[in-house]
């Protein structure tokens, strides 16, 4: 990898701290279970009860991003969920087969930033939202 992405990257990291208010990671709640195994079936974790992300990339560490206020107190039913985009070429959450939703609970979820983030959105920071683009096909959320 060229010096220029790795400093990118380095900023995003950064910045998403600075959202949260904190550039060191927080402690992480784990799910409990151990259903789903990380790196295999999906790459970022979300715990929705403390409102942190787990980045798990194939190469390199986790990132834990804690992203303070920026929520819309939307939650979504527990399971993987594949991050694809929308009509409009927005990122969103898809629910698989395999993630059970509970009737009336739509199987897409849309992803926006803290300041576009409305009603039943997920709210991420844009630094956190732009890595989850860049390198994730799915999401494990639990509560």
């Amino acid at each position: 990898m060229r010096p220029a992405p790795i400093l990118a990257l380095a900023a995003m990291l950064l910045s998403a701290s600075a959202i949260a208010g904190s550039a060191r990671p927080s402690p992480f709640h784990e799910p409990a279970g151990g259903v789903f195994v990380p790196g295999s079936q999906y790459t970022a974790s979300l715990d929705q009860t403390h409102n942190r992300w787990r980045l798990q990339p194939l190469a390199g560490p986790d990132r834990i991003i804690d992203t303070g206020t920026c929520a819309t107190g939307a939650m979504i039913p527990a399971g993987v969920w594949l991050l694809v985009r929308d009509a409009r070429g927005r990122p969103e959450l898809l629910a698989p087969s395999a993630t059970v939703l509970p009737a009336g609970v739509p199987d897409r979820v849309a992803l926006r930033s803290c300041d576009q983030a409305r009603g039943s959105d997920l709210a991420v920071p844009p630094a956190l939202l732009d890595m989850l683009v860049a390198g994730t096909g799915a999401v494990y959320v639990y509560d």
